[in-house]
């Protein structure tokens, strides 16, 4: 054999193993689908005040769409945003339900989540008083005790409200009360006022046990669901799935409103009538993260700085666009 023939059969046997090499390495897009690091369970919190976990919750929807992967489900109640962010950053739960503005606070105080998707639009917050209270204007709470839960929508009202009249924080006595708390020092006349949240506010309205002092849509942020980040970046197609699901529940109760209703009513308790008031003050019609939410959002976190309650160094705009993360619901909607 010729050295000219040799040449010929090693180079026909090394483009061979290259050939060998480049099917044996997978594509580009052959990683993205790579399957995802297995997990046998995922925990969720459910919240009287976030409706559409509750029907998440009662209809086992979630249970249904991962049992063919043997994923269980476990639900943690909350009593309130700020405990739904606490068991985000102590990795209690993997996915939970907050306003907008609590997982604004919470993640520039640290905690390594993302925003991923809107739940509801509730005007779910408003500041209560006795219902034989001689308060009749804002600028009177100057002085006087008020129950409210910090980092929360209540309390983001409360001192979004006082600013309005020119007070802060510093001109009242804030009582720090879980919401149930809350609402029993209002009945029981141990506080002025109480930065309510609903059902409890519903209770409180049909019982005329109390009376609204102020109410401002625009200062309710929306619910939100949000997902630990390092949960988000191991298993991303399965967040995508429980968003799907918690897409299916807002559609379930868009379409069966009586059901939703009763199903609201027995889950936290309630009679019909005052599941129905706070029913009425819950939209549906939002589920994407957009300008909108982000302005809403924003505004209540510049009055936070304003009134030193967050970092005065940090920029909201920065931190809402690093919290909010629409990918995940953005590939639900590509596929359907």
């Amino acid at each position: 054999m010729d050295k000219k023939q040799k040449n010929f059969i090693y180079a026909g046997a090394v483009v061979f193993i290259a050939l060998i090499v480049l099917i044996a390495l997978p594509s580009k897009k052959q990683k993205e689908n790579t399957t995802e690091e297995k997990i046998t369970e995922i925990i969720l919190d459910y919240a009287n005040w976030s409706p559409i976990s509750l029907v998440l919750k009662n209809q086992g929807f979630l249970e249904e769409e991962l049992k063919k992967d043997n994923i269980s489900v476990r639900w943690v109640f909350s009593q309130g945003s700020n405990k739904s962010m606490e068991l985000l950053r102590s990795k209690s739960i993997d996915i939970g339900s907050s306003a907008g503005v609590a997982a604004l606070v919470s993640f520039v105080n640290g905690n390594p989540i993302e925003t991923v998707y809107v739940s509801s639009t509730p005007e779910w917050t408003a500041l209560v008083i006795p219902s034989d209270s001689k308060i009749t204007e804002i600028k009177e709470l100057k002085g006087k005790t008020i129950a409210a839960t910090p980092g929360t929508d209540p309390y983001v009202f409360l001192v979004r409200t006082l600013s309005e009249v020119g007070l802060s924080l510093e001109d009242i006595k804030v009582v720090t009360l879980q919401h149930p708390d809350g609402k029993n020092e209002l009945i029981r006349h141990r506080v002025d006022a109480w930065a309510g949240l609903d059902p409890l506010m519903a209770q409180v309205e049909y019982s005329r046990q109390g009376k609204f002092l102020y109410r401002n849509v625009d200062f309710n942020s929306y619910n939100v669901i949000s997902v630990r980040k390092e949960f988000g970046e191991k298993h991303p197609q399965l967040v995508t799935r429980v968003l799907a699901v918690y897409e299916k529940g807002r559609q379930w109760a868009i379409d069966h409103p009586d059901e939703y209703l009763e199903l609201i009513a027995k889950e936290t308790k309630l009679d019909i009538p005052v599941a129905s008031l706070m029913l009425q003050r819950t939209g549906l019609s939002d589920n994407r993260l957009t300008e909108k939410q982000k302005e809403n959002i924003t505004k209540a976190g510049k009055a936070l700085q304003k009134a030193n309650l967050l970092d005065v160094d940090k920029n909201i705009d920065t931190a809402i666009s690093e919290l909010f993360n629409t990918t995940y619901f953005d590939k639900y909607l590509n596929n359907n």
